[in-house]
């Protein structure tokens, strides 16, 4: 779906003459499948031990709503979204593996989503506590919208907006111009 060079080599960054090893791990984000299904437990087990929902994933990949992130052919990340947030499009999820954290992977499967989504609005959030994903969000453009209190006591969850170029939901169909009718012959 879309490529990036993974920040992995930040001393070599503006080198257009990328090495084999470079060249190896560059990011590539794409829509998930159920093959990869086992890859994603194992990095979301890593991330985040204590959450750990089989079943969401599953109908997340079912549904074609979860982008992967590999580095090289190395599964990195994955992001969940929905359209469930009164009917604009919503990053439900984005977790990446710890030992590829800090090096566009994040970054790469939300830019992936803006360019995904359509209509002109899309949404995400995390608690107050997650630092580094708000720096994710102001790194990719996106502003604070408003919180939710309540959900996890003490750690408010805030609540990210960003306009994105509008897209059509569905492709635009071209008119024809009417043809034009035979004359017939007359008698």
């Amino acid at each position: 779906m879309t490529e990036a060079k993974a920040d992995l080599f930040s001393s070599r960054r503006n080198n257009t003459n990328m090495g084999m090893i470079e060249n190896e791990l560059k990011l590539h984000i794409e829509m998930a499948r159920a093959k990869y299904l086992k890859a994603m437990i194992e990095i979301n087990k890593a991330a985040a031990p204590k959450w750990h929902k089989l079943r969401h994933l599953n109908s997340a990949v079912r549904e074609k709503r979860v982008f992967i992130a590999f580095v090289g052919r190395i599964p990195a990340g994955f992001l969940v979204w929905t359209k469930d947030f009164y009917s604009h499009y919503f990053i439900d999820l984005v977790v990446v593996h710890p030992k590829m954290r800090r090096h566009g992977v994040a970054v790469g499967m939300i830019r992936a989503m803006e360019n995904f989504c359509s209509g002109n609005k899309l949404f995400s959030s995390t608690n107050r506590s997650n630092k580094a994903m708000q720096k994710v969000f102001v790194r990719t453009g996106f502003s604070k919208s408003g919180f939710i209190s309540n959900l996890d006591k003490g750690n408010p969850e805030w609540i990210y907006y960003k306009k994105v170029a509008d897209r059509p939901t569905a492709p635009k169909k071209h008119s024809r111009p009417a043809r034009k009718r035979k004359k017939s012959k007359k008698r």
